[in-house]
């Protein structure tokens, strides 16, 4: 395994000092290939897929040397085809997080939910 100069950025993200600005920027963690790739690239991320392909594989590689764990939840996304009112597409969506950290849990109805329905919570 090598630890690359992208592998430690992408470790900085999950450390306790980072967490506020990363969870204001993208959300909290586990986060997604999009996320990581806005936060390695900046806007230029959303015009060049080649971006987004190689965040992928860098996150993919973590997964297999240990550094990081992958879950895959249902969630609804934007189409890139779509204008800003699309309701978006369900798809499976894989998120990455440090290993114990990233569950997917089903959601058990309680008072802090923010809609009436069936839902998964990633946390």
């Amino acid at each position: 395994m090598r630890m690359t100069s992208r592998k430690k950025e992408i470790l900085t993200y999950f450390e306790p000092d980072n967490r506020e600005w990363v969870t204001s920027e993208i959300g909290a963690p586990p986060f997604d290939v999009s996320g990581i790739t806005y936060l390695l690239q900046g806007m230029d991320s959303f015009n060049a897929r080649h971006h987004l392909e190689s965040a992928r594989r860098t996150l993919e590689a973590m997964v297999k040397d240990g550094l990081l764990e992958k879950v895959t939840s249902y969630e609804q996304r934007q189409d890139t085809t779509q204008s800003g009112d699309g309701k978006g597409v369900w798809c499976n969506c894989s998120r990455y997080g440090l290993p114990g950290q990233c569950t997917v849990l089903r959601d058990t109805g309680g008072e802090d939910n923010a809609i009436d329905g069936e839902c998964e919570r990633v946390g």
